[in-house]
């Protein structure tokens, strides 16, 4: 896809050069040869005033597929620029899910204003969507669906599939349904198009159903289409037959997700919008928080070299490698961290193994904090020729970092366990607590050593 966004990217000197001579039929034509997503890209390198114009052009149905591929900061540019009608036929064409997600970025009272200017059966399956959270199923799901009430034959289900297809997301799974709207079974195409035309829809449907509760959670929704390797899966609510949740809606999940535990492992505050339209301010208002309850922890750091500062004066050299062994110890608590909360994510590691990681990690730790501990022994003995001191350093990187790596993954599966976000636990928290406790560590064995007193 990136090679095709490429090429258009290259003709918009042909494209400003038509819309320059008013060419209007040629460039509608030329933007019919690329896909949404490519032309939606290209619209960014025009002013609003040639974007409106450019947008126009499109038939409905074409522009709203465009309109869905942009981001959400040009979505509302555009929308506040088009006239009302051209607003209402893009509204009203949109997915169900794609509405929402645009509105729920919306002050109430310009929602209101939209939905006020759209059909009247758009609008109020909107505000049937807008009544869930926006991070469940209900949120999620798409009110597009291809539904058949039971007791039909194939050959009428066909039927109604060929009149309502077209403004379907997914026809890949027909929901059957009673007359009260609940779901009794599902039938993919490919069953429907090998079954015979004069058979009951009920002698061909599935019966038992992989169903998701509308207020499921979003990252547990991903999940279980993960799980069940379907391309969608229904939404209930006490049996009847709310939406669906398709592929492409997990996909975003994911992403979200993603980015989401990436902002809170690097202790970035929360991900909020795209990152070029955010005001340094409001970066920098995020940011501050975390990075100052890092530095009052740091504060003990502080202290903690206070406290020892005798054996800094009895042996200088001790300074030396505070840096090497802090250093160490927080990369290898982090590393053991990230994998913890990929696999927590993933469904790899689950809380009741929490004891069977801490003792993986503690033999990891060990092994790998020998070789580090080797590395440092040498490093210190060249520069030190302090046999003490070299012992020092070589344990006290065996334990810094053997403790950190079973804090690294111990810590995620706690919070976890709390009901807390395991991504909460950032590289820098990891990397402060075990500074902190790297340093007790070192001056502990060093007084012990070397007979500090």
């Amino acid at each position: 896809m990136a090679k095709e966004i490429s090429r258009m990217l290259l003709i918009i000197p042909e494209i400003k050069e038509l819309l320059s001579q008013n060419r209007k039929d040629e460039l509608k034509d030329l933007f019919y040869e690329y896909e949404p997503v490519e032309v939606a890209e290209a619209l960014k390198e025009f002013t609003l005033k040639d974007r409106v114009i450019l947008f126009s052009l499109c038939d409905i149905d074409f522009a709203a597929d465009i309109f869905e591929k942009m981001d959400k900061d040009n979505q509302l540019t555009l929308l506040g620029a088009i006239d009302e009608r051209r607003k209402s036929d893009i509204l009203d064409e949109l997915a169900p899910d794609e509405r929402v997600d645009l509105f729920e970025e919306m002050p109430e009272e310009m929602v209101a204003r939209f939905l006020d200017i759209m059909e009247k059966e758009k609008a109020r399956d909107a505000r049937e969507l807008l009544k869930y959270e926006p991070s469940t199923a209900g949120g999620r799901m798409t009110t597009d669906f291809a539904q058949v009430q039971e007791g039909l034959t194939v050959e009428e289900t066909l039927g109604n599939l060929r009149k309502t297809a077209k403004g379907l997301e997914m026809v890949y799974y027909v929901y059957v349904l009673d007359k009260d709207n609940k779901l009794v079974g599902v039938v993919s195409l490919k069953d429907l198009i090998l079954a015979e035309p004069k058979e009951r829809i009920n002698k061909v449907m599935h019966t038992k159903l992989i169903t998701i509760p509308v207020d499921m959670d979003q990252e547990t929704v991903a999940e279980e289409i993960a799980k069940y390797d379907f391309m969608a899966l229904p939404v209930v609510d006490n049996g009847k037959m709310k939406g669906i949740i398709t592929v492409d809606d997990v996909i975003d999940v994911i992403r979200e997700e993603n980015t989401e535990d990436m902002y809170k492992f690097g202790a970035a505050g929360r991900h909020r919008e795209n990152y070029m339209s955010m005001k340094p301010s409001f970066i920098a208002k995020h940011r501050v928080l975390y990075l100052t309850i890092f530095v009052l922890m740091d504060f003990f750091s502080g202290m903690i070299l206070k406290n020892y500062s005798f054996a800094l004066n009895s042996v200088v050299a001790l300074a030396f490698f505070i840096p090497l062994l802090m250093d160490t110890g927080g990369n290898a608590g982090t590393q053991a961290a990230s994998v913890m909360v990929r696999g927590l994510a993933t469904g790899e590691v689950r809380i009741k193994d929490i004891w069977n990681v801490v003792r993986k990690e503690f033999i990891i730790g060990i092994m790998i904090g020998v070789v580090l501990g080797l590395i440092a022994l040498i490093r210190a003995l060249i520069l030190q020729k302090n046999p003490g001191v070299t012992l020092t350093v070589g344990l006290t990187m065996i334990v810094t970092v053997t403790i950190a790596t079973c804090l690294g993954s111990f810590l995620p599966i706690v919070f976890k366990r709390l009901g807390f976000d395991p991504a909460l636990i950032s590289g820098p928290l990891i990397t402060t607590i075990v500074d902190i406790t790297c340093l007790i560590i070192y001056f502990e064995i060093a007084i012990h050593l070397l007979g500090i007193v």
